[in-house]
This record gives C-alpha cells, sequence and structure tokens, in this order.
C-alpha cells in the first residue's frame, strides 16, 4: 500500500524586485566607509532584520568583519529594499532574514569608474518615506548626460528579446519604482507584463537611467514612479529580415 506523504513548503522572504536586481541596485548605491577604501580593506556584513507577514521590516542589525561604519552603510541600503515575506505551506508568514553584502575595495574602484554623476545641490531626507511624485514640490525626472532625453534613451539602448522578435510579442510594460534621493532606482516591480523577455528589458533599461530626484520642503525626497516601456512591431516576422 503505498502513502501520499505531504511535506510544508517555506519560501524564504524576497525582495519585490527579486534577488538579481535587489542586488545591482546594492552595487550601484553602495557608498565605501572612507577610511576603509583609503587602506583598502575588503569584507563581509550580514545585516540580520525582522520581515513580518505583510513584508514590512524591523529590528536591524549587523555582523561585521570590515568596520563600524560599514555597518551602518550597509544597514541604511538594506533598509532601502522592499520584500515580499516568506511563505509557509502557501500562507505569509514572519520570519527573521539575513542578508549579506560584500565590501570589496578593488572591485569598488572600478565600479566608480562607470557611474553617472548626477548633480545634486540639496540635502537629503532620511526618513525613508516614500512620497508619489505628485506630492512632491519638484518632480523627479531623468537625468542623461549631453542632450538625450528618456524617450531617446529607450529607443537607442533597447535589446528587443529574440523570443519576443520570433514569436512577434509586442506591448507595453507598466512598471513601478522608487527613484531615491542619490537618483538611483530601487524596488523596480512590474504591474503589467508582456511576456517573452519584454519584462526583464523593461526592468534593464529602468534600472540603468539615474534621476534628479524630487525635492520637498528643500530636502531630495524618495517617490514612487509609474513608466511605461513600450515594445513595438512591424507587420512582418523580424526573423524574415524586416526591421522593427
Amino acid at each position: 500500500m503505498l502513502a501520499a506523504v505531504c511535506t510544508a513548503q517555506l519560501i524564504d522572504p524576497e525582495p519585490v524586485s527579486g534577488k538579481v536586481f535587489a542586488r545591482n541596485f546594492i552595487n550601484r548605491s553602495l557608498v565605501y566607509p572612507e577610511q576603509d577604501l583609503q587602506n583598502n580593506r575588503s569584507g563581509k556584513v550580514t545585516v540580520s532584520f525582522h520581515i513580518d507577514e505583510n513584508g514590512k521590516t524591523s529590528q536591524f542589525s549587523a555582523d561585521s568583519t570590515l568596520s563600524k561604519e560599514a555597518s551602518n552603510t550597509a544597514i541604511e541600503l538594506v533598509r532601502k529594499l522592499e520584500w515580499k515575506p516568506a511563505y509557509d505551506d502557501g500562507e505569509a508568514v514572519a520570519t527573521d532574514y539575513q542578508y549579506e553584502i560584500v565590501f570589496n575595495a578593488k572591485s569598488y574602484k572600478r565600479s566608480l569608474k562607470k557611474r553617472i554623476e548626477v548633480p545634486l545641490v540639496h540635502p537629503a531626507d532620511t526618513s525613508l518615506k516614500v512620497y508619489g511624485n505628485r506630492q512632491a514640490d519638484e518632480w523627479a525626472y531623468p537625468y542623461f548626460e549631453g542632450e538625450e532625453n528618456f524617450a531617446s534613451y529607450i529607443m537607442n539602448n533597447m535589446n528587443y528579446p529574440v523570443e519576443a522578435k520570433q514569436r512577434e510579442i509586442a506591448g507595453t510594460v507598466k512598471l513601478s519604482f522608487i527613484v531615491e534621493t542619490d537618483g538611483n532606482v530601487s524596488n523596480i516591480t512590474i504591474t503589467d507584463h508582456v511576456g517573452g523577455g519584454c519584462d526583464n528589458e523593461a526592468i534593464r533599461l529602468i534600472e540603468n537611467t539615474r534621476w534628479i530626484p524630487a525635492v520637498k520642503d528643500g530636502q531630495y525626497v524618495r517617490t514612487r514612479i509609474k513608466q511605461d516601456v513600450t515594445f513595438g512591431i512591424g507587420s512582418h516576422n523580424f526573423i524574415d529580415g524586416n526591421n522593427y
């Protein structure tokens, strides 16, 4: 006689933008502690925190092989991430979690050469409160070096996914994300999907932008933005030799 065995499935918490894009945000936003960087010190910081059944985080602490300044930097970055809660047998549950950030002085120095410096003139609000763009005194807007605007940026940098080309998939990916007070984007989520690789390409395009943050009461504030990225094709299949 065979007996069916059912085991409860525990799913760990996850950043709302996914692990890869959350890590990309950390790498783009990390500001290395000056003393550690000058002395070429590298190490790891493990940030421990609590995530409730609604994804709200609290009770942050850090264990570091580097410095107190590195611990504070790591906690600040992790606090900016929004989370999906853990699930136990399909039900959202509260849990304690750990997130590790690696500080590598050599890699950090190389990454500085690729960073886009946004001209910032106001102090940053440190409350971590997130506003709607229309709630700010001055709205957030994309920043490009030179004369490029957002439409031309999308047109010049979009890599139409191979699967979408082959299946002639077109449509508009609708995204939501937060513009941080340093101009980086975080917590990218998709509200309307397209498929065929278009979703990931839209996220890639958005995460590579830098923004002039919104201003409220003379300070840069975090703002939640909604943005569309449209994938359009011609009347014939790309692999037949026609351009999109």
